[in-house]
């Protein structure tokens, strides 16, 4: 099944619910989709790599990651994922608000770790790889936390709460390093392409222009087209289609709303042209999407 937690940019509301502020999503490639454009959101992310391999790049830096990786996703942290070389991958998701630790408190937990965390006080590598140290470890604790999200046995939550505990001791103690210096987190590159997000997160179902998008970070037209290919790896317009184009493969499995319906609802009024970038990007049409993708379930 296609989680919509993960359909969003920047993806926004809680993941899982206000009393638990935590989820976890299966993913599999390429039967949901080959590419994932690039988002944000304020919880953290953390993904086990079951099988496969793929390219995931956070903070524009491209990663190579395969099976039994371990990939950590700081809050508000732009990143993406792509296929690689047409291989298959399959990894799991599990996405939380750190309120859910520190419980938004001022205790010794919050001051002395997570705070500085968030901060970036702390370095933390991306990719924790099979001959890391202390990977088992951490391996072994994050698959519990799945499981018990998974099963929902009585008292899960209790349970839920003191693995994470127990993951964090670990990535603290013996994963994480205090950096020298601090990173500054309101780089103005970030900053610009985090408001690109959220205009087109929030108007994609409308026409949107060039021009407005860089009146938005008071860039000229011209270099604003650079910019955006610059740090986000294609044009904008590219962006804005592959944006919309997730959002109706998750309609398509998820709704039974009729497609041209659907291509509307995400602001393509011409279905000749939806058909056509979605085959393009799917490599099927988008009836053939949803037969395929509701035989997979």
């Amino acid at each position: 099944m296609l989680q919509e937690e993960l359909m969003t940019f920047k993806e926004t509301g809680l993941k899982g619910d206000f009393l638990l502020p935590f989820t976890v999503s299966h993913t599999r490639m390429p039967e949901f989709y080959t590419t994932f454009p690039i988002h944000w959101h304020d919880e953290l992310e953390i993904v086990y790599v079951d099988e496969g391999e793929f390219e995931e790049n956070i903070n524009f830096e491209e990663y190579h990651v395969r099976q039994g990786d371990v990939i950590i996703i700081k809050p508000k942290t732009i990143h993406s994922f792509r296929q690689y070389d047409n291989l298959k991958a399959r990894f799991r998701t599990m996405i939380f608000d750190l309120s859910l630790v520190t419980g938004n408190n001022t205790d010794a937990c919050s001051v002395k770790y997570f705070k500085p965390f968030i901060e970036n006080s702390y370095n933390s590598p991306i990719i924790i790889s099979q001959d890391s140290p202390h990977y088992q470890e951490l391996k072994t604790v994050l698959l519990s936390l799945i499981d018990t999200y998974f099963r929902k046995e009585e008292y899960f939550e209790l349970k839920l709460k003191s693995e994470l505990y127990v993951m964090f001791h670990i990535l603290f103690k013996d994963i994480f390093t205090l950096s020298s210096s601090e990173t500054d987190i309101t780089d103005s590159t970030s900053k610009n392409i985090k408001i690109i997000l959220d205009y087109i997160r929030e108007n994609y179902m409308n026409p949107i222009t060039i021009d407005e998008l860089a009146d938005k970070v008071n860039l000229s037209k011209h270099y604003f087209m650079r910019f955006f290919k610059k740090y986000m790896g294609m044009t904008c317009i590219e962006y804005i289609n592959d944006y919309r184009l997730n959002i109706a493969a998750n309609q398509l499995l998820t709704t039974r709303t009729q497609i041209t319906d659907i291509s509307v609802s995400i602001g393509i009024t011409n279905l000749s042209y939806f058909n056509r970038i979605f085959k393009k990007k799917f490599n099927m049409t988008p009836k053939e999407y949803r037969h395929n993708s509701a035989i997979l379930q």
